[in-house]
């Protein structure tokens, strides 16, 4: 295993996760609408977990004899629309998601790293799959950012 190359994968992946920390809260703050306390609550939850993935691959890399970035890997997203908020925290995800494929495929010959980066590779799948059905709802009008309702 090529410890610099660990450390680097490792880094940008950290530098997705501070991108993502930060956008998923803008996001929360941003969120509007009938769906705001369900969408401002999930979104926080995903920044806060954004950071401890930051903390935890970031003690990785200090393991590994690295300094961790306090770089943004990203440029961070806006938007005022929920499906827009949905679909740019998903390309966030992938991106991540492939960092952190990237970083295992390097990590090959470290049994505990390569452990470690497959639980988190599941996870962030799980990320995946449940902004993906999100952004069906929002797709099908399940959830509909306004509601009108009608004198009968």
């Amino acid at each position: 295993m090529d410890t610099r190359q660990v450390i680097d994968a490792l880094n940008k992946a950290v530098a997705l996760e501070h991108a993502a920390c930060i956008q998923y809260k803008q996001h929360a703050l941003l969120a509007r609408g009938l769906w705001r306390k369900v969408y401002s609550e999930f979104f926080m939850s995903e920044s806060r977990a954004a950071q401890e993935h930051a903390a935890k691959f970031g003690q990785k890399i200090v393991a590994l004899g690295g300094m961790p970035t306090v770089e943004v890997g990203a440029t961070i997203r806006q938007s005022l629309d929920l499906e827009e908020m949905l679909r740019q925290d998903l390309g966030l995800e992938r991106a991540a998601m492939q960092a952190y494929l990237e970083a295992h495929k390097l990590a090959a010959d470290d049994v505990a790293l390569t452990n470690m980066l497959e639980d988190h590779i599941e996870g962030e799948q799980r990320d995946i799959e449940e902004l993906e059905l999100c952004l069906d709802m929002v797709a099908t009008g399940a959830v509909a950012p306004e509601v009108n309702l009608r004198v009968v």
